[in-house]
């Protein structure tokens, strides 16, 4: 059986690694959205985060199931971080919120890159693709089934629900394409911000 000691070291190597998986996914996120995914090689990847090609490959095994980690790597942030604590949320005005709020504070954290490479599946191999596709079905299916409890409670103004939905979707990812800490604007700010505008425009 492992001591304590052994089992605290073991955690915190984890820890370590998945850090470092964290900022490799970030460095090469930000290349392909530069360059291209077709411009961007593995050299250059390894080159920005300053390892050896060896190196690189010890976390992945190649540039396709990197695009694959990258976006599995978002979606299961969102899932984390977003998904699983809106959905005990019970009053349906507060969910709304509370998702695009925690939804643009994990894109500001992470990184916008990141969340931008999830509109990047046509890359994948089409099991990947199809993976990623459902994680993001279960983002959109709690979407509309929110809007439509404020339907339900007529708090909503006349919109497409489908159409609403993707709006939602589109505004908070756009934040990854605009937002320049240089602002001197907060993560925090931001997030509020954005909620403040939505909200507005889907409440009567």
């Amino acid at each position: 059986m492992p001591n304590a000691t052994t089992t605290t070291t073991t955690s915190q190597r984890s820890s370590k690694s998945e850090i470092r998986t964290a900022e490799i996914y970030r460095v090469a996120a930000n290349l392909i959205q530069e360059k291209g995914y077709d411009a961007t090689s593995m050299n250059d990847i390894a080159k920005k985060l300053k390892l050896t090609k060896a190196g690189l490959y010890y976390y992945i095994n190649g540039k396709r199931e990197l695009l694959y980690s990258i976006t599995k790597f978002g979606m299961q942030q969102l899932e984390d971080q977003v998904l699983t604590p809106c959905r005990a949320i019970e009053d349906p005005e507060d969910r709304l919120k509370q998702m695009i709020e925690r939804h643009t504070l994990m894109i500001l954290e992470i990184g916008g890159s990141i969340s931008i490479l999830t509109d990047e599946i046509q890359s994948l191999t089409p099991a990947n693709r199809k993976r990623i596709v459902m994680l993001k079905r279960g983002y959109m299916e709690l979407v509309r089934e929110t809007l439509q409890e404020l339907r339900a409670q007529k708090k909503m103004k006349q919109l497409n629900i489908n159409i609403t939905a993707m709006n939602i979707f589109a505004v908070i990812l756009g934040v990854a394409r605009w937002y320049s800490p240089k602002k001197g604007w907060t993560s925090k700010k931001v997030s509020r911000e954005v909620s403040k505008f939505v909200m507005g425009g889907i409440l009567k």
